[in-house]
């Protein structure tokens, strides 16, 4: 549970002028929730080569910027949560990757990144402001700009990467576990086809014997 949502990350980079808690020798701070009592502007009056990273689960304004929150929270609010699950089933989250981890910490580590070569030209540093339910939306901004494709244009579960196509899809083995099956280029497709009648060949021959 993340109460406010929000981790705040200093990289100061061994400076010895800023203001606590950057006098240490620590060049990256990652510290619970002292963003919202020591923000950026106070920070990088001392030291403006400071980059101030935040990352919260709802953004720092509106009326869920304090609000609790999870993965699954997020991933709903982003949209992305309608569009993953079987046909006729409820939405479920593919653990806490998408959002916590994907949307949140892979785009403010990908801000920090950035920020860092931006001042080895500027020799200033900049605020990150880096949130869960807009990470997650930009993510997945492939689903939104191909929803009139062949690729999404049918409800959840029935297109063609969800669990719509027979080629493409997990599939329950024999002895318990599951195979998952991607043939969706046309050598690929052959080349299930061929396995499969090979494998029903093969358990017909066998119930013969019987």
């Amino acid at each position: 549970m993340r109460f406010g949502c929000e981790w705040a990350m200093a990289l100061s980079m061994g400076t010895t002028n800023a203001s606590p808690p950057l006098q240490d020798s620590c060049s990256l701070k990652l510290t619970p929730l002292w963003g919202r009592l020591l923000g950026p502007e106070i920070l990088q009056r001392e030291n403006p080569r400071l980059i101030y990273a935040r990352l919260s689960g709802f953004g720092q304004s509106g009326s869920f910027s304090w609000l609790a929150g999870h993965d699954i929270n997020y991933l709903a609010l982003s949209g992305v949560l309608s569009k993953i699950g079987r046909s006729g089933e409820n939405p479920y989250a593919p653990l806490n990757l998408l959002a916590d981890f994907a949307g949140g910490g892979v785009m403010c580590a990908l801000g920090i990144i950035m920020a860092l070569f931006d001042r080895t030209r500027t020799g200033k540093g900049q605020v990150i402001d880096a949130n869960m339910v807009e990470g997650t939306a930009y993510l997945s901004s492939f689903l939104w700009k191909t929803q009139k494709s062949s690729l999404w244009e049918a409800p959840r579960g029935q297109n063609m990467l969800d669990g719509g196509a027979p080629f493409y899809m997990t599939y329950r083995t024999a002895d318990g576990e599951f195979m998952a099956v991607g043939a969706i280029e046309p050598q690929f497709y052959e080349l299930l086809i061929k396995g499969a009648y090979s494998a029903a060949s093969l358990l017909f021959s066998r119930t013969k014997k019987i």
